[in-house]
Formats: structure tokens, C-alpha cells, sequence
């Protein structure tokens, strides 16, 4: 009976262990900039980004530290750091939204955080006073060597602006993981059941 209890405590462990390994990333690890584009060679302008962390941070904003910038703007009033003021309401001539300062010229506005971080999801808010069929992205993930982590579309035309769930990229991680802590646990419980059986062997004598 001791062995038996000693036995489930060691099986209810690993599972224990396996569990948290594999809930401890959920998200798009190691990114530390974005870059978002027209996806429909059209006038790039955002209102706001809202790139939510493993806590549920928004990284994105200027508050947090984010630093946003591109090749050109369309005004003094129309700056990349209006997509990182937390400010969503979009409308152009208050002042409330990035825009860029050549059509078809292909510009990203970049976002750069502070630090190294694990996204969940992001959200692009796009222009609500004007011109809402443009606001189609295309949305690029980086980490910190420059390369590009994961690449996705956000579609915020005519006033959506969906929250995009983004993969889980440390699972591959969790099944080296597990793979390779796979022997040594299989050894452990084959050497328990040995044990067993030897134990077993001794009290029929």
C-alpha cells in the first residue's frame, strides 16, 4: 500500500510537470518590433495598436516605453506616435490618427518595444472619419536579430477592428520538451514497476 501511494505521487508529479511546461507559453515569444503595411496598396493610416502581452499589457503603447516611427507623415498633426497614444477614435482632422506622407509608396510604420515580449493577440484601430475601405494590414512580427517571427493580416476596413489571436510558437518548444524528458520518465516508472514486482516477488515467499 505504501508503494501504491508512493507510486501515484510520482505519476500525479510528472503529470503536474508536464501540465505547467506546457500552459507556461501561450503566445508569440521573443518579438521586440512590428511592422504594418497596406495590404491593399492603398494609404496607410492607424488610429491606434493595441498589441496585448502574455499579462494583458498593452505593449504598444508610448506609456509602456513603445517607440513608433516611419519614413514620412502626412502632417505635424498625422505622426507615427499617434497610433501609440491609446487614443482609438480615428478621426484625422482632430489630430487622432497616423498618416502616411506618399501613396503607393509602400511605407510601414514600425513599433518597437521596450523590451522582448510574449504577444497574445493584436488589434489595429483604423481611420473612422474618412476613407475606411483602406484599412487593410498587413502585420509582420520581429525579434530583436531583425527576423521576422510571423506574418498576418488585419482586416479593420469600415470601422471593424477585430482582435487577431496570434499561434502559440513556443509549442514546438514544449514537444522538444517532452520529448526529451520522455526516456528518463518512462526509465523512473519502469524502474518503479520493477520494484513493484520484486516487492511482490519477496511477500509471496
Amino acid at each position: 500500500m505504501k508503494f501504491n501511494h508512493t507510486l501515484k505521487q510520482f505519476l500525479t508529479g510528472t503529470i503536474v510537470s508536464l501540465s505547467f511546461a506546457y500552459s507556461a507559453q501561450a503566445g508569440l515569444i521573443s518579438v521586440k518590433s512590428i511592422e504594418i503595411s497596406n495590404a491593399i496598396n492603398n494609404w496607410l493610416q492607424v488610429s491606434e495598436v493595441v498589441a496585448l502581452d502574455n499579462l494583458s499589457n498593452d505593449v504598444a503603447l508610448s506609456s509602456a516605453g513603445a517607440i513608433a516611427t516611419a519614413p514620412d507623415t502626412w502632417s505635424s498633426f498625422s505622426t507615427p506616435a499617434k497610433a501609440i497614444d491609446g487614443i482609438t477614435a480615428g478621426n484625422y482632422s482632430l489630430g487622432q490618427i497616423f498618416h502616411e506622407g506618399s501613396n503607393n509608396s509602400h511605407d510601414s510604420l514600425t513599433i518597437t518595444f521596450a523590451s522582448v515580449v510574449e504577444l497574445m493577440s493584436i488589434q489595429i484601430f483604423g481611420r473612422t472619419d474618412c476613407c475606411t475601405d483602406r484599412d487593410f494590414y498587413t502585420v509582420s512580427f520581429f525579434n530583436d536579430s531583425g527576423d521576422n517571427l510571423f506574418t498576418t493580416s488585419v482586416d479593420s476596413r469600415f470601422g471593424a477592428h477585430p482582435v487577431v489571436v496570434l499561434p502559440n510558437t513556443a509549442s514546438a518548444n514544449i514537444q522538444n520538451s517532452v520529448a526529451v524528458s520522455t526516456p528518463s520518465t518512462l526509465a523512473l516508472f519502469g524502474l518503479a514497476l520493477l520494484s513493484f514486482g520484486l516487492t511482490r516477488r519477496k511477500m509471496t515467499k
